[in-house]
């Protein structure tokens, strides 16, 4: 990588709670110097950010990149493309695959050829359950090994209590932690989306708050005494964010983080009436009022990140009538501008404390050093455009698939460029 300035650019950095306007060099693959006042010369690659802002590369831990066995919706390759455009360096590669990430000899040559690939980072966050069938424990240890910090049957709760906790001990022994999809199925067999006038209109059954609450509750009463870390993520009901942050003490005997996604703070039940099947997720889009509360309890600090849940999935699926078609939404091209429309405008958070929920505390949690914008660290970061208006299409998106409610809309800032200890992406165009 040649010596490159990026000059006059607004410097966020969450692990140093810094944000000025300077000058950052680039050289060899890091960090070479960062300042303020008068730029350096001598740089023979030079790029003029005056507006534009500068932080570390993004960490989304929760991404499906469907594999193995599901190319019809996303590759290795193409998740990753989209991950770099979004700006995420880093990515949770989640475990409902076909066959699922619930042993070494499945999981070591997607890891093998992520590297190979030299896009965003993927870090694996293997099964709870041999299978995702709730009755046998995976190797713990022995995925550890591979360098899994979390695990999750995701998709599906872990519905057998034992196993929860012998997985929150186990883990526990090398910090590692339990990430669950709080659902509790007997409320959600047959369901679509949320209880309302939507569900009703569209005729087609509702999943209801108590099938997230019941399963965080019961998920913070099983974890105590075991010494573990447990996740709870996507939540979509407030009460869910409020059991989390209720359950935080030392006395309890664990420790319980939680996450929500940009879509669950962005939209409302209302959203299936115009966008259809591209609207339809688990667990589904509330209410305005709840998606208020949300909101709130992201800008008080209650909740620990933001993630995508980015869930491609091939048109086919989402083709079908609402009760049939597929849950999930694609995200990781569009989680830091709707994370930062909502937030930065309803939350009045600032860019900074947006930038955290989606790089630094996501790192800490997957036990990952978090990126930093200092002299001699890795060139890890991100140019960002924060005044650049665009409309989502398929032209000019890497995912495989574009089932998104946020299709064809108009969105408030755009990635320019993307190191990562070489220049990855710049203006819409992959540096092969």
């Amino acid at each position: 990588m040649p010596r490159t300035l990026l000059k006059d650019v607004r410097i966020l950095d969450p692990a140093t709670a810094s944000d000025a306007v300077g000058h950052i060099v680039l050289e060899d693959g890091r960090i070479d110097s960062v300042r303020t006042g008068e730029a350096p010369t001598g740089c023979p690659q030079e790029i003029d950010g005056s507006g534009q802002w500068v932080f570390p590369g993004l960490v989304d831990m929760h991404v499906h990149l469907r594999q193995p066995g599901g190319d019809d919706a996303e590759t290795l390759e193409s998740g990753l493309r989209a991950a770099i455009a979004g700006g995420v360096t880093a990515v949770g590669m989640m475990p409902n695959t076909d066959p699922p990430l619930d042993s070494e000899e499945v999981l070591a040559p997607l890891l093998e050829k992520a590297c190979d690939l030299g896009l965003a980072r993927v870090c694996p966050i293997p099964c709870v359950s041999m299978g995702r069938q709730g009755r046998e424990p995976v190797d713990y240890e022995g995925l550890h090994a591979l360098g899994a910090t979390a695990f999750s049957d995701d998709g599906s709760p872990v519905w057998n209590g034992a196993l929860l906790r012998e997985a929150l001990r186990r883990t526990s022994a090398f910090g590692g932690m339990v990430v669950e999809h709080p659902e509790l199925p007997s409320l959600t067999e047959g369901g679509s989306l949320d209880p309302g006038p939507a569900a009703e209109k569209l005729e087609v059954g509702g999943i209801p708050c108590q099938a997230e609450t019941g399963d965080v509750a019961r998920c913070l009463e099983l974890a105590r005494g075991t010494g573990g870390r447990l996740h709870l993520t996507h939540l979509s009901c407030p009460r869910s964010v409020a059991l989390v942050d209720s359950s935080r003490s030392e006395e309890a005997g664990f420790r319980a983080t939680c996450d929500v996604t940009p879509h669950h703070l962005a939209l409302n039940s209302e959203e299936p009436l115009a966008a259809g099947t591209m609207a339809k997720m688990n667990p589904p889009l509330r209410s305005e009022e709840m998606r208020q509360g949300l909101v709130r309890h992201v800008a008080r600090g209650r909740v620990d990140c933001v993630a995508s849940d980015h869930a491609p999935h091939a048109s086919a699926r989402k083709s079908l009538p609402m009760a049939r078609a597929a849950f999930g939404i694609t995200g990781l091209e569009t989680l830091l501008s709707v994370s930062l429309a909502v937030l930065g405008g309803e939350g009045m958070m600032t860019p900074l404390a947006v930038i955290s929920l989606l790089c630094t505390a996501p790192a800490r949690l997957l036990g990952l050093e978090p990126p930093r914008l200092e002299s001699g660290a890795p060139a890890n970061l991100v140019l960002f455009d924060p005044d650049r208006e665009y409309t989502l299409s398929h032209v000019g998106s890497f995912s495989k698939s574009m089932n998104t409610p946020f299709m064809d809309r108009a969105l408030h800032g755009r990635v320019r460029a993307v190191w990562r200890e070489r220049l990855l992406y710049m203006d819409g165009s992959f540096v092969e």
